[in-house]
């Protein structure tokens, strides 16, 4: 009665002597054989039956003879124990069997022979389940990582959109205040050419009344003499001259950075032409220095009068953030320099600066952006994040070396980009940035 209800359960059962020799096959176990060694397993060596995995199988059942416990191996270590075939109910496909193993200790309470109960259980359909819910879980675990890359980008694209919009704007205000300054200028120079010319003609009425007074009343010579230098006159004569040209001086100073302001702010914004690397070089210059005076500034170009095809808004955009950063970082005097070279492949700018420098921790996250190390209220960090993208469009490279107390070297290399090349450039980069 034992055996054809053991033929009826749904696990394979093998029982092996001490010699590991085979003694007791179920139908399941036997109908999962090989069919060229079905018929004669009973009483043969477990190693001439399954020669593959005899070795694995010594092993675990030694230890049961030995140790009088149960052992136990599951799919997710070794799938397929032995050779066997699994037809899947609904398909009718057949498939290598994915298998659950346990082998226990068993004793003839008759003879004292002692035994190793080989239990196989066939677990394809769960472990087919599992490794779907595995994949599953990892297609989404792939997913929700590109999502959030994707949030990423989005908020990059975004706080750059908005500092770009900033920064339009900020050029439109800059260029709107420029043309204001200058109708104020116009008459406060006109005035000062009418006041130069008023100052001459009463100094020269002056000294005309100091000869008439010596020639035609000497008695009064004295009286003049003593109210001109109640008035100062002589310090008036000596200094008018110079304070009205000082005036003027300072005048075409403020007219030179209006009309460097003008220049820089109003370039159309996405527009791609050739800009003049040198004039640039030199106005970002003249308008930073006027916001720092610590550093000196040095500006190089080669050649001369470099021309260069790019989107001139953005590209200015860039250099002027990383001058800015270069010039924030002097606490007291410094160097800041501005070295624009060509070479065969592109141009190299590099801006090199004698500040403060940066730390290798905070050199790894300066391109984030919102990431800053300057007080609240004093930075948005998106200074270089700004530039970063700018060079990207361009197809450049942004490298920053830096030592702490010592200074930083900021070098961008910029291919030539054709004409033609603009659109897909920046198709390019807007597609990276989303």
């Amino acid at each position: 009665m034992i055996n054809p209800l053991l033929d009826k359960l749904p696990v394979g059962i093998c029982l092996v002597n001490e010699a590991y020799e085979i003694v007791f096959l179920n139908a399941f176990f036997l109908d999962r054989m090989p069919v060229e060694v079905r018929g004669d397993a009973l009483g043969k060596p477990l190693a001439e039956v399954f020669p593959e995995q005899i070795k694995f199988l010594k092993r675990r059942i030694k230890s049961v003879f030995v140790l009088k416990h149960p052992s136990f191996s599951y799919w997710e270590q070794r799938p397929h124990i032995f050779p066997f075939k699994s037809s899947r109910p609904i398909t009718g496909e057949e498939t290598q069997m994915v298998q659950n193993m346990e082998i226990v200790p068993h004793k003839d309470t008759d003879t004292g022979q002692q035994y190793a109960c080989i239990l196989i259980q066939d677990v394809t359909a769960q472990a087919s389940y599992f490794k779907a819910q595995a994949q599953l879980a990892e297609e989404l675990k792939t997913e929700h990582e590109a999502q959030r890359k994707l949030i990423r980008k989005l908020d990059r694209a975004q706080s750059q959109l908005i500092q770009a919009e900033k920064m339009a704007s900020t050029g439109q205000l800059a260029a709107g205040i420029a043309h204001e300054i200058n109708n104020p200028m116009g008459f406060v120079t006109a005035n000062l050419n009418t006041l130069e010319q008023y100052a001459q003609n009463l100094l020269e009425t002056c000294q005309a009344t100091k000869k008439l007074f010596a020639s035609h009343a000497p008695e009064h010579v004295e009286a003049l003499q003593e109210l001109y230098d109640a008035t100062h006159v002589e310090l008036i004569e000596e200094d008018m001259g110079p304070l009205i040209q000082e005036s003027k001086d300072g005048l075409k100073r403020v007219s030179e950075i209006v009309s460097t302001l003008r220049s820089f702010a109003e370039e159309p914004q996405h527009t791609w032409g050739y800009l003049n690397l040198h004039d640039t070089a030199n106005q970002l210059v003249q308008l930073v220095s006027t916001q720092f005076k610590r550093p000196n500034f040095k500006v190089t170009c080669e050649p001369a009068q470099l021309k260069w095809y790019c989107e001139s808004a953005s590209l200015k955009q860039a250099l002027t953030n990383l001058m800015i950063n270069a010039a924030q970082s002097i606490d007291d005097t410094g160097l800041v320099m501005l070295d624009i070279k060509q070479s065969t492949s592109g141009i190299v700018v590099k801006i090199v600066d004698t500040g403060c420098g940066i730390s290798q921790a905070n050199l790894k996250r300066v391109f984030e952006p919102f990431y800053t190390t300057r007080p609240e209220g004093k930075g948005q960090g998106l200074g270089l994040s700004v530039a970063y993208s700018a060079i990207e469009k361009h197809k450049g490279k942004l490298v920053i070396n830096s030592r702490e107390g010592k200074g930083t070297v900021i070098e961008v290399r910029l291919p030539v980009l054709k004409e033609k090349e603009e659109d897909k450039s920046a198709s390019n980069s807007n597609a990276e940035s989303l």
